[in-house]
């Protein structure tokens, strides 16, 4: 933490042990997020359909369609029903409860933040501009905190929401991703020539 709070603290004046460090956290927060991504989409499935069935309990009828022919042998006391729900079985779907959107959200409450303060840190400690490194922080922020509310706008204002969670997803993959893989580059790179360092420590 002393490094982080020198004012000429740059990543490639690192130690080789530090950069193996905060190597490995970086590529382990790379599969954080690539898994997350890939839960998200398992858990949810159906593209915008899936997020609006999952969140905010809204039925598709594509979801509601049984296979055709798939009929096998009934347990049971047989019961009569209209030809046309024999036909077209309904699917039951329950939209996600309050208990486990505040579960969900209260975990990520805790370790979003807390890796976006890290890498963030150090995205900081790179060579690029005091803008740039507003621009991304900013937005990598931005996404995190749209990410974690759009679970309760589906479920609580409007399925028709469930475009942002998409979005929100991709967009802070993105974000995440370069605050985590520039800092890496950034390190194990040879320093910048003396004047362009002294440039962005002045700037900044």
């Amino acid at each position: 933490m002393r490094q982080f709070a020198s004012g000429g603290f740059r990543l490639w004046n690192l130690s080789v042990e530090a950069k193996v460090l905060y190597t490995a956290f970086c590529v382990l927060i790379l599969c954080g997020i690539v898994s997350s991504a890939l839960y998200y989409g398992d858990l949810v499935g159906g593209g915008l359909a899936g997020v609006r069935r999952y969140y905010g309990g809204e039925s598709d009828d594509a979801a509601a369609v049984s296979p055709s022919g798939a009929e096998g042998p009934r347990a049971g006391p047989a019961i009569d029903m209209p030809p046309e729900v024999e036909a077209r079985p309904q699917k039951i779907v329950v939209a996600v409860t309050y208990r486990k959107l505040l579960e969900v959200t209260h975990f990520h409450l805790f370790t979003m933040p807390v890796v976006l303060l890290i890498v963030g840190h150090l995205f900081f400690a790179t060579a690029l501009s005091p803008r740039a490194k507003l621009a991304w922080v900013g937005a990598a922020s931005a996404t995190v905190f749209l990410h974690i509310a759009t679970p309760w706008l589906v479920r609580y204002v409007s399925t028709g929401l469930a475009f942002l969670h998409a979005f929100s997803g991709a967009a802070m993959t993105l974000t995440m991703g370069v605050l985590t893989i520039y800092p890496v580059l950034a390190m194990w790179r040879k320093a910048p020539a003396r004047g362009g360092s002294a440039a962005v420590s002045t700037s900044e």
